[in-house]
């Protein structure tokens, strides 16, 4: 799955799941995996090909700590998802400044619009990051991540 009008967001796929829905994403290392994940999830919040960064869009640093690297994970995306369902900004492009793997810490900065009903095609509601069938598997070429959320 891929197209140009979702920018930086393209190792991904939606994976079915009972009363929820998984998400799996890839990338050459842990950041770019990292980054397609929280992409994919505003992706299916809002769909990003109806997103434009434009001068109104704004940047936001994030910075998270868990005590293993699937609560950092988790407190990743958990922190986008606030920020989406608090000030209502849709994140198109996400960089992973820093992740510190003894400390459990990661630093992202996002770059997104706020949500306009008017120009953006909504997508489904995600209520809650779930640890169920959480997996973070490191290559040495490639790094694949899966996370369900509940819907």
């Amino acid at each position: 799955m891929a197209s140009h009008g979702l920018g930086q967001l393209r190792n991904y796929e939606y994976l079915d799941h009972t009363a929820d829905i998984m998400f799996h994403t890839w990338g050459k290392d842990l950041k770019e995996a990292l980054e397609q994940m929280v992409l994919i999830m505003n992706n299916y919040m809002v769909e990003l090909d109806s997103v434009q960064l434009d001068e109104s869009a704004t940047e936001q640093t994030i910075s998270v700590k868990g005590h293993d690297m699937d609560s950092l994970l988790f407190a990743l995306l958990d922190e986008f998802l606030f920020v989406f369902n608090t000030e209502f900004i849709i994140f198109k492009q996400v960089e992973i400044i820093s992740i510190d793997r003894e400390n459990f810490t990661i630093e992202a900065i996002g770059k997104g619009v706020e949500l306009d009903k008017s120009k953006h095609t909504t997508g489904t509601e995600i209520k809650a990051i779930t640890y169920s069938c959480m997996k973070i598997e490191e290559n040495p070429d490639k790094t694949d991540i899966h996370v369900i959320v509940d819907i």
